[in-house]
């Protein structure tokens, strides 16, 4: 009885850690892109999530829709009109600026998968030194990279930049 007890506190216990992740990267010099996941009481790997934007001129958070068991990654992308757009799969998107930052509400901007892929170096977008792929299913995207659960590696969340690995296309928001 007294095991049981012990491997349901012990359940209990690591069920309500609170530590903090964070995936970055930086969109030139003075501006770093984050999603910070805080687990969730489960016994599967549920996240509170955010996007956090932090520029020389001030920072400011975001919360996104918490991950029980759907998220399979968010994609970052820059629209050709220059908003930043965090394709969340069937949670939509957040469209934001950077400088100053702040979220955008653009409707002419489009998340809807055109089903058709292009090649992928049909264009090319330019930010700072950096230049970005014409997304293979948004229409004027270029995709940066994802922000993906990766349960494998010391930390459960990280950004995979565009030229790590190919854009993986996400199920159409819901």
């Amino acid at each position: 009885m007294r095991s049981l007890i012990l491997i349901l506190t012990v359940t209990a216990v690591a069920g309500c850690r609170t530590e903090d992740h964070r995936a970055q990267t930086y969109l030139g010099e003075d501006v770093r892109v984050s999603v910070i996941v805080s687990p969730m009481f489960s016994l599967q790997s549920d996240w509170r999530r955010k996007l956090v934007i932090e520029t020389a001129t001030g920072d400011s958070e975001y919360i996104l829709p918490e991950d029980t068991g759907w998220w399979r990654g968010s994609n970052l992308y820059l629209h050709s009109s220059d908003v930043y757009v965090l394709h969340e799969g069937q949670a939509g998107c957040v469209l934001f600026r950077a400088a100053p930052p702040e979220l955008v509400n653009d409707p002419t901007i489009s998340c809807e998968n055109t089903h058709m892929t292009l090649q992928e170096d049909v264009v090319h977008a330019e930010l700072s030194t950096q230049a970005f792929p014409a997304s293979r299913f948004y229409t004027d995207f270029y995709y940066i990279g994802q922000f993906v659960e990766t349960p494998l590696r010391q930390e459960p969340v990280s950004f995979i930049e565009a030229d790590e690995q190919a854009e993986a296309e996400l199920p159409d928001p819901m």
